[in-house]
């Protein structure tokens, strides 16, 4: 890595630093009820009436709330009792693993774009970009399926000595992906896909690689029996319940959902490109891995009538490459995209888009998450008597 990339990653892992201590809370109530109420369960803490339904039907995996019990243990050893604290470790550590995750991905891709100024802009917008910073830190399902599937992909990209042990490891990773969030595995789905017809692979390192797949579900089974306190299969509940039993398609939103909030959600006008340029990706790297990984994914999300901007965000670090490949393709195939009234149009829309991400930064690094529990934490650091009476105004009446 050059000595400019090193500054980089440095500055980015301060800023990451300060979203994780000021980014209180919760992006989506799932981190809260599926992951953080379940470890609490497991705890001892009632915190509420009962646990929610999916904990009776067996869908969730115990992993992320295993590793918070195991995260609070160790914290109330060393006599660390604010949940607060807890929950800063937490996305401390949803910032290590993410970090290292997006560092192996970086020298994994950068060989794929041509340009020096096209990798500069890569890494800014991997290192950089606001949703990045914001999903990076939180310890959801969706960041840490996120985290595990970049690692397995980056690694298996490297070439190393002990090459046999590396798809052992890129399977178990996968593995751990999928145990942080079951949709991944159209991710993984896509992955194996393309190693078994564009890879080149030997049948036996596939195996291996499934083994390690297997070897990390295994742990899963066990995790969950402790979790359950019963044998539980929850990635098959899982399935049954959603795509089965259809419970999936509760909630219904339009066809073109995905196209628009990726278009106006994340860092505008930049975006209002997205679309075009992943289904241009598709078109001009029909046999590259990113096509095949992503294709699955993003058509089953669009088939189910049930949609939320979160379920696509695994996608989100694939798309500065994305965009990257796809204009050094276009600028090549299209000689009169580079006259200078082009330039200066894709110019502007980068910088403008650089300014608008900059103020979003700042919001997501000195915001919390969720005001709700900013008042929470307000109130325990104010250390209020007992015998206080906490007043709270419901807009629904």
């Amino acid at each position: 890595m050059r000595i400019s990339e090193k500054y980089w990653f440095f500055s980015a892992f301060l800023i990451y630093l300060v979203a994780a201590w000021f980014s209180v809370g919760h992006y989506h109530d799932d981190e809260y009820y599926q992951i953080l109420d379940f470890a609490a369960y497991k705890l001892g803490f009632e915190i509420q009436n009962t646990v929610m339904w999916e904990y009776k039907e067996g869908i969730r995996s115990g992993l992320q709330p295993f590793i918070a019990y195991v995260v609070v243990k160790g914290l109330t050893f060393f006599d660390v009792t604010s949940p607060f604290i807890w929950t800063f470790y937490l996305r401390l550590l949803s910032l290590v693993i993410s970090f290292i995750s997006i560092l192996i991905f970086f020298k994994a891709i950068k060989k794929e774009i041509n340009t020096e100024r096209n990798l500069t802009w890569v890494i800014f917008f991997l290192l950089f970009s606001w949703i990045l910073i914001f999903l990076n830190v939180r310890f959801s399902s969706e960041g840490w399926a996120t985290s595990f599937f970049l690692l397995a992909y980056a690694l298996y990209f490297f070439k190393n000595p002990g090459e046999i042990k590396k798809y052992f490891f890129v399977g178990v990773l996968l593995g751990f992906a999928f145990l942080s969030r079951y949709q991944i595995g159209l991710l993984i789905f896509g992955f194996i896909l393309w190693i078994l017809f564009n890879g080149n692979e030997k049948y036996s390192r596939l195996c291996i690689l499934i083994l390690g797949l297997i070897f990390s579900i295994l742990i899963g089974v066990l995790v969950d029996y402790w979790f359950y306190e019963k044998l539980v299969f929850s990635f098959w509940n899982y399935f049954e319940w959603h795509i089965i039993k259809g419970s999936i398609d509760n909630l219904v939103q339009p066809w073109w959902f995905y196209i628009y909030y990726s278009m106006v959600q994340l860092i505008p006008p930049i975006t209002l490109f997205v679309p075009f340029i992943i289904v241009a990706f598709w078109v001009l790297f029909p046999r590259h891995s990113i096509t095949w990984v992503t294709i699955p994914f993003i058509v089953f999300h669009h088939y189910f009538g049930h949609k939320e901007m979160r379920y696509l965000f695994p996608i989100i670090p694939f798309l500065p490459v994305m965009f990257a490949m796809t204009i050094e393709n276009l600028l090549k195939r299209f000689r009169c995209l580079n006259q200078q009234t082009f330039t200066r149009l894709f110019q502007l829309i980068i910088y403008i888009s650089l300014f608008i991400n900059i103020i979003l930064v700042l919001l997501t690094i000195t915001l919390p998450a969720s005001k709700e529990v900013a008042l929470w934490q307000n109130c325990f650091a104010k250390k209020i008597p007992d015998n206080s009476v906490l007043l709270t105004y419901d807009p629904d009446g």
